[in-house]
């Protein structure tokens, strides 16, 4: 059998570490110093070491203190999380989910109508949203800060603690400058732009539309000589309407209807872009297992 621990001993030696001055922790615990006293001594006994050594000005920690010292915090924000994950779960059906997405996802028309679907499903269910990056957002699952995120694929490496679940898929369209000579061509294929300048997202390598975009360059046969990379798709249909280049985007961005931008289909039968959504493996949320049975309704169902 293991020993068991008391978290308030564990957060008593973290704040004395911090310190380094047992007046000062009693005073931050609001408890008298002997109790503090006390404390670490019954930590050390069940330790079997020494996590301090007194010097003149107040205590110091031994090195296996030092070690014990990221352990310890390491357990205590496991301990934090855990709480907020209880009170979360402890909310059941009401309460809150708070969802991250890839900028782009919330300019495809799925996203949006899922949330309106789901919305207006559970009144009483309020919606967090958060726009940051495939990499915040897996981390943020992991430390579950947020509880559902729509990413595009590819997502890069993930832990075996997150589950993908395929929600999506939108054509990716050549988008042009509109006095672009290739504008005019019935049978435009993506190699015809080997020479182009590619306007392409700024993702890592290995994550995103931006790799998915290089990668079908690749399997069309080249690799682009001149690349430009930019913050989003909407910021590459802006860049091409100013003939800076060409670029590829999902088709639904061509319903905004940019000045001086024209898309084209290219004849690529994996000439696309998908969208996933990522939760944790373990999650037991009520809220998060209805917003994934909204998501693999059809519209309208």
């Amino acid at each position: 059998m293991g020993m068991r621990m008391d978290f308030r001993q564990f957060r008593t030696f973290v704040i004395a570490a911090e310190q380094l001055h047992l007046g000062r922790t009693a005073e931050l615990l609001g408890i008298a110093q002997p109790a503090v006293t006390q404390q670490i001594k019954s930590l050390e006994a069940q330790l079997g070491f020494k996590v301090f050594h007194r010097v003149r000005r107040g205590i110091e920690l031994t090195e296996a203190g030092a070690i014990f010292l990221e352990h310890a915090q390491a357990a205590l924000a496991k301990a934090e999380t855990a709480v907020l994950a209880g009170r979360r779960a402890s909310r059941g059906e009401l309460g809150k989910i708070c969802i991250a997405y890839a900028h782009s996802a919330m300019l495809e028309p799925e996203l949006p109508a899922l949330l309106k679907r789901f919305s207006e499903a559970r009144p009483d269910v309020e919606l967090e949203l958060r726009d940051i990056t495939v990499q915040e957002q897996v981390s943020a699952l992991a430390d579950e800060r947020i509880d559902v995120a729509f990413l595009r694929s590819p997502p890069g490496p993930l832990p075996a603690s997150i589950k993908l679940t395929a929600f999506s898929r939108q054509p990716l369209d050549v988008v042009l400058p509109r006095n672009h000579p290739a504008v005019q061509s019935d049978t435009l294929t993506l190699r015809d732009l080997a020479n182009e300048r590619f306007i392409v997202v700024d993702d890592p390598p290995g994550i995103g539309i931006g790799h998915r975009v290089l990668q079908l360059c690749m399997e069309a046969g080249f690799e682009p000589a001149h690349v430009l990379r930019a913050g989003d798709s909407v910021s590459i249909v802006s860049l091409v309407s100013a003939g800076l280049g060409v670029g590829l985007v999902p088709r639904s961005l061509s319903r905004f209807g940019i000045d001086d931008a024209v898309f084209k289909p290219i004849p690529m039968a994996n000439c696309f872009t998908e969208i996933v959504i990522a939760t944790r493996a373990f999650d037991r949320s009520a809220t998060t297992r209805l917003l994934l049975e909204f998501a693999q309704k059809p519209t309208g169902a």
